[in-house]
């Protein structure tokens, strides 16, 4: 029902021209290393634009329903900060807000651990509670991703590493985009 409104242009304009230089200039600020011609790609997956007759930005960020139990009883401890490029394999969890994508790294870039090579391979989620985040990315997008590495574990005892990006640490910056 969203994607339908955020069609209808007689109610929400998409950005285009001078106003996607804007939407740019805004978003480069906490996107950095990402070029033009990405940023952009990515941005225009979003639910968002003008409304027509004010032009204020609307942004539509689809939150989990009520009773959604994709994180219930998911316990995730941090191991440290990690920077990679990875493919997402499955984007159908990354449409709501918090984002949950599955992904397969492919270059560790950085890490503040040791022999960050060795988990790379069981690297298996990104979950990210920044909205910037969801619905950006498609199965098959290639990603830099820098966030925290986390071990997670559900009830059943099942566990693997994901990268979390989340808002709630005002010394670290994390991010993902499109690298290509």
């Amino acid at each position: 029902m969203a994607q339908r409104l955020f069609r209808e242009r007689s109610l929400i304009r998409p950005y285009e021209g001078e106003d996607l230089t804007r939407l740019y200039l805004c978003r480069a600020k906490y996107m950095a290393g990402s070029s033009f011609d990405i940023l952009l790609r990515q941005e225009a997956r979003k639910l968002q634009g003008l409304t027509a007759g004010a032009g204020a930005h609307i942004n539509c960020e689809p939150l989990r329903a009520d009773g959604d139990r994709t994180f219930y009883n998911v316990i995730a401890q941090e191991v440290g900060q990690i920077s990679v490029l990875a493919r997402i394999t499955d984007h159908r969890e990354g449409l709501t807000t918090p984002a949950l994508y599955s992904i397969e790294v492919d270059t560790v870039i950085a890490s503040t651990i040791d022999e960050p090579e060795v988990f790379a391979p069981r690297i298996t989620h990104l979950r990210s509670y920044l909205g910037a985040y969801t619905g950006a990315f498609r199965q098959g997008d290639t990603v830099h991703l820098s966030g925290r590495l986390v071990h997670i574990q559900d009830a059943a005892g099942a566990g693997g590493f994901g990268i979390e990006l989340t808002p709630w640490s005002a010394t670290e910056s994390y991010l993902a985009n499109l690298a290509r």
